[in-house]
């Protein structure tokens, strides 16, 4: 199948979002790990037990641990733009494509 050049720079647009999606969604797949991981060697029991000072001050120290973890927001935000992009790509595609007579013709 032979494409124009705006159904070449469609087709490509789209498939290279697809491809920052799959990135993005290894990248959510490492921190989830990273989070499970640091949640398993997380443990404030002996801290809690030993503790002479406000238990307040204690559970504030202990969560700024997880302050430094802003890589989730980043993706989480990039995956919704990206999706939206996407969305509009796609019915680009789909105008171009014309999907709904290729499917009855098929059909």
């Amino acid at each position: 199948m032979s494409l124009d050049a705006n159904e070449d720079a469609v087709v490509g647009a789209l498939k290279q979002s697809l491809r920052q999606l799959e990135t993005l969604g290894a990248q959510w797949a490492g921190l989830e790990d990273m989070l499970k991981e640091m949640k398993r060697k997380d443990d404030i029991l002996p801290k809690l037990m030993t503790s002479t000072g406000s238990y307040e001050d204690l559970f504030r120290k202990e969560m700024s641990k997880y302050d430094r973890i802003s890589d989730i927001a980043h993706n989480i935000e990039a995956q919704e733009q990206l999706l939206l992009q996407i969305q509009a790509q796609n019915d680009d595609f789909s105008a171009i494509f014309n999907l709904e007579d290729y499917k009855a013709s098929r059909e």
